[in-house]
């Protein structure tokens, strides 16, 4: 009797880090899924917009069974290069039950041109230019000047 009743404590025991690690992969696989989504939505304004950092900030869960609270923050940094800048969008998994660790941490960093440095304006007036002198040739051409 004392053998089954080890054995169903082990068993139990063993039964309840299944369902933990269960649900950490869950929420783990959630916090990607709403971190990518947020660097997506980042990314859309980047290339025309100074992006800029945001503190850490609810999500709604997209999975109505779920009591979990997703947080996201977004960090703009200088990156190792001149020019360049790094955003990192991380998504963290509150537990719950309000006290421990977080559940589930995931962060992606991206690094991108710094909208700043106006490079867009500088390859918009060398298109320009170039079609100013093409249509200046063309001009030539036709009245016969040459």
């Amino acid at each position: 009797m004392a053998i089954l009743g080890g054995s169903l404590a082990v068993l139990s025991q063993i039964v309840g880090t299944g369902g933990d690690a269960a649900r950490s992969a869950k929420e783990l696989a959630m916090a990607r899924l709403l971190c990518q989504s947020k660097l997506a939505e980042v990314m859309v304004t980047a290339t025309t917009v100074m992006p800029t950092a945001v503190p850490p900030t609810p999500l709604p869960s997209p999975d109505s069974e779920s009591d979990t609270v997703f947080n996201f923050a977004v960090d703009v940094a200088p990156a190792a290069m001149d020019g360049l800048l790094a955003i990192r969008v991380s998504v963290e998994a509150v537990n719950p039950e309000g006290d421990g660790p977080a559940v589930a941490n995931y962060s992606i960093t991206r690094w991108i041109l710094d909208p700043t440095l106006g490079l867009e304006q500088l390859e918009a007036e060398a298109n320009a230019a170039a079609q100013s002198e093409a249509d200046a040739a063309a001009s030539a051409t036709d009245s016969g000047a040459i």
